[in-house]
């Protein structure tokens, strides 16, 4: 079916087809949803009018989905999956379980701590942590919050901007000849072509560092275990070089690499009790550490 003409149904069209779908009969529908027979048949006619096709045929087994329904079904099933589970979650209020998502990064020095407080403040909720770089998980409601750099979110996420990710260069504290005028002579530990959209990849590949590379990584965090161990100099958001005893910094903050720190949410769980406490004990961590993200932990 046209995924065009789908989109035209409002929610209580969607409640109309799955009832009847649900019911067989369209007294039983109409009674479930509070409606008559008559009104109902004209809602169907009017439904399958908007889309051009047949939704239902009617049989001695009563009202039967055709084809044409499949898929309409399935949408409207979703949405009240969803529907049921907002109205759970918010009849609990401030407890039972939600889904933080995050990247690896920020798992050795930042959500630890964050899930520390969320357990002292919020004892009634348990968080299933979820790590990985894609949002998909968000907007398909796999995920209740998301933790992570970026830009501006689509419409299908809602968040607040918590503070500003400063990058820096960094060498092993056992390298002390090491400066930011001699950068280009060192050999350096860099991400892979897996991670080269970050603008900090693109800066290392136009000043021909990557051709210094003694190690290439697919992700940041192996870039900080590397320097740990002397393997070079690198590139590392201030939240993971700065608190880290075996490095020092040897750059200013490189500004042009700057992003920012989002809490997101998908739309639909705007007001869930549980959802909005627990952003706000995240956003008041997070905010205590924006010295740290901004490079003035140092």
């Amino acid at each position: 079916m046209n995924k065009f003409l789908t989109s035209r149904l409002a929610w209580n069209d969607y409640q109309v087809i799955l009832a009847v779908a649900r019911h067989g009969s369209l007294s039983k529908a109409a009674e479930a949803l509070g409606s008559s027979h008559p009104t109902l048949f004209r809602r169907i006619r009017d439904i399958e009018a908007s889309l051009g096709a047949t939704l239902f045929e009617r049989s001695r087994q009563g009202y039967q989905p055709t084809a044409a329904a499949t898929e309409l079904l399935a949408v409207a099933e979703e949405f009240d999956l969803r529907l049921r589970d907002l109205e759970r979650d918010a009849d609990l209020g401030v407890a039972g379980r939600l889904t933080l998502a995050t990247t690896e990064v920020l798992m050795p020095r930042i959500v630890p701590p964050l899930l520390a407080r969320c357990r002292r403040e919020l004892p009634d909720i348990t968080v299933n942590l979820q790590i990985g770089e894609s949002l998909a998980n968000v907007r398909q409601r796999e995920a209740d919050i998301a933790l992570r750099s970026g830009g501006e979110p689509d419409g299908e996420l809602i968040g607040r901007v918590i503070c500003n990710i400063e990058l820096a260069i960094y060498v092993p504290v056992g390298w002390p000849n090491v400066s930011e005028e001699n950068l280009h002579q060192q050999a350096w530990v860099t991400v892979d072509e897996s991670l080269g959209h970050l603008a900090s990849s693109k800066w290392l590949e136009a000043e021909g560092l990557m051709r210094r590379a003694v190690a290439r990584c697919s992700s940041t965090l192996a870039v900080c275990r590397l320097l740990e161990e002397g393997l070079g100099v690198g590139i590392l958001p201030c939240h993971l070089g700065d608190a880290n005893p075996r490095l020092r910094r040897v750059s200013p903050l490189l500004t042009d690499f700057r992003s920012q720190l989002w809490l997101l949410t998908p739309r639909q769980l705007r007001g869930i009790p549980k959802v909005s406490a627990t952003v706000e004990c995240l956003t008041a961590g997070l905010r205590e550490m924006k010295d740290l993200f901004e490079g003035r932990g140092a």
